[in-house]
């Protein structure tokens, strides 16, 4: 099973260092054999496979077996048992709760990325990268920036084979409403579209161990580079949000939108079976996550971030 909440011990000093640098490294949260599993079901979702009647949310993936191309496939748990039970895992939303403050906590979408490996010789294949973007800029019809995102490492992962970036403390500039750049491949140009002379662009790789999840602020930048491994670097996501998070009519176009139905107003609530609640749970006796919310749990410290990359 995965970490439980009761587990899991934020301390003021982590919740610091999430405010500093706009991320924080959890402990492993799943073991070998649930990676095992959960890399398995990743790559069948990407391959365009389902366990139930309904169908992927924006289409059928359908990327050649040769393709250097990232793989990206957003909503993997409407049409993956497996991955409908991961995404929602208690210890996931529990830590979103207490960096995002809130009480609720629920999903606003998933992601199932899968990275192929490209070798040494492939450094220059743009097709593999991530640009460097805010999650918020791609998600304005929103009425908050109350998101918290949950990167879950399927792999021992680190600039060896294209590991996430993070620009440090980034999420303090506040909202670039362009920087909806997730798909644009050049690195270096984005860089200078949003390099500030003001503000140290400094660039963090995100290292972490299978099993491991890092937590990030939705206004801070991140983006990758390549896959210069032989092996597929594999990943799940979930991105969160408080229960407060609303409708915002005037706001940029996101799919997400349109899962409100037509009849949608402005200041409407996310929320409903398309927008699950993964905190509280019915998993975890209600005081003990009041506890849990309130000062975490001795029996399991959480591990610190490592800055000596």
């Amino acid at each position: 099973m995965p970490l439980s909440p009761n587990e899991i011990a934020i301390t003021v000093s982590d919740l610091q260092t999430y405010r500093d640098r706009g991320y924080w490294i959890s402990p492993v949260l799943f073991d070998e054999e649930e990676i095992k599993t959960i890399r398995h079901e990743v790559v069948r979702i990407c391959n365009g496979e389902r366990d139930f009647d309904t169908m992927h949310w924006l289409g059928t993936p359908n990327y050649a077996a040769d393709s250097p191309d990232m793989r990206q496939v957003c909503n993997g748990w409407w049409v993956n048992d497996i991955m409908q039970k991961m995404v929602k895992t208690p210890v996931i939303g529990h830590i979103g709760a207490t960096f995002m403050a809130t009480e609720t906590v629920r999903i606003w979408h998933d992601q199932m990325l899968h990275k192929p490996g490209l070798g040494p010789d492939g450094d220059k294949v743009l097709v593999n990268n991530i640009g460097w973007h805010q999650d918020y800029a791609h998600w304005q019809c929103a009425n908050t920036d109350h998101f918290c995102t949950a990167w879950v490492a399927l792999q021992d992962t680190d600039r060896r084979n294209g590991c996430m970036q993070f620009i440090k403390g980034s999420h303090t500039w506040g909202l670039f409403e362009d920087a909806y750049s997730f798909g644009d491949k050049d690195l270096d140009a984005l860089e200078k579209k949003y390099r500030r002379d003001d503000r140290a662009w400094v660039e963090e790789p995100c290292i972490l161990k299978a099993g491991q999840a890092s937590f990030h602020h939705p206004l801070l930048f991140h983006g990758s580079g390549p896959n210069p491994s032989r092996e597929s670097r594999l990943s799940f996501v979930v991105h969160m949000m408080a229960g407060d998070c609303g409708y915002k009519k005037s706001g940029r176009f996101h799919p997400n939108a349109v899962l409100l139905g037509p009849f949608v107003k402005d200041g409407d609530l996310f929320e409903g079976p398309l927008f699950p609640q993964i905190w509280p749970t019915e998993a975890v006796p209600q005081r003990a996550q009041r506890v849990a919310f309130a000062r975490g749990s001795s029996k399991r410290q959480v591990r610190r971030v490592n800055n000596d990359y």
